[in-house]
């Protein structure tokens, strides 16, 4: 059984202007004569973990004699990976939802000057449960309001799945 990683040249988004800055990555388990080529399309948030892809393909392959692909296409890493951080969005407040923290310190009477990072979150969560230790809190008070931005890796975006999907016949040409 064939178990590889492939890392490939893909297209620059042409409609927009923007030029790739990183290797297409895709994963192929197939037997030595493989029948077909079968493609595994992950759905939003597979980049979670991994294993659960690369076990899925490579049963895929093993019980029905296909070419079975994974591609880690366009902005497929667009939710948090703890356990592998290149495969992982990263947090970021941006200007919205910094509008959304600045309220909430505001509604729990809390400083917000410097909410420029991630560490604020940590902040609020940390004055939010002195705060309810003090009774200035109800216990059972919950954030309802907090927002963040998750941005994948490589300065990639949300394309409307056609960057994804030119991904897919590259790898397609690749093979």
């Amino acid at each position: 059984m064939i178990d590889k990683q492939f890392f490939i040249s893909s297209c620059d988004d042409m409609e927009l202007g923007i030029k790739r800055n990183s290797k297409l990555e895709y994963r192929l388990s197939s037997p030595q004569n493989p029948k077909a080529i079968f493609f595994i399309i992950g759905g939003f948030g597979t980049n979670t973990d991994l294993r659960m892809m690369d076990f899925t393909r490579k049963q895929i392959a093993s019980k029905f004699g296909v070419a079975a692909v994974n591609v880690l296409y366009h902005c497929f890493c667009c939710r948090r990976n703890d356990l592998e951080q290149q495969y992982s969005a990263q947090i970021a407040i941006l200007e919205e939802d910094k509008a959304n923290l600045i309220k909430l310190c505001q509604d729990v009477g809390l400083p917000y000057a410097n909410l420029t990072s991630t560490e604020a979150l940590k902040f609020i969560e940390e004055s939010i449960q002195k705060e309810k230790k003090k009774g200035n809190l109800a216990k059972d008070f919950r954030i309802n309001t907090l927002t963040h931005t998750l941005l994948p890796p490589n300065e990639e975006y949300q394309n409307y799945g056609i960057m994804a999907a030119l991904d897919h016949i590259n790898v397609l040409k690749h093979l």
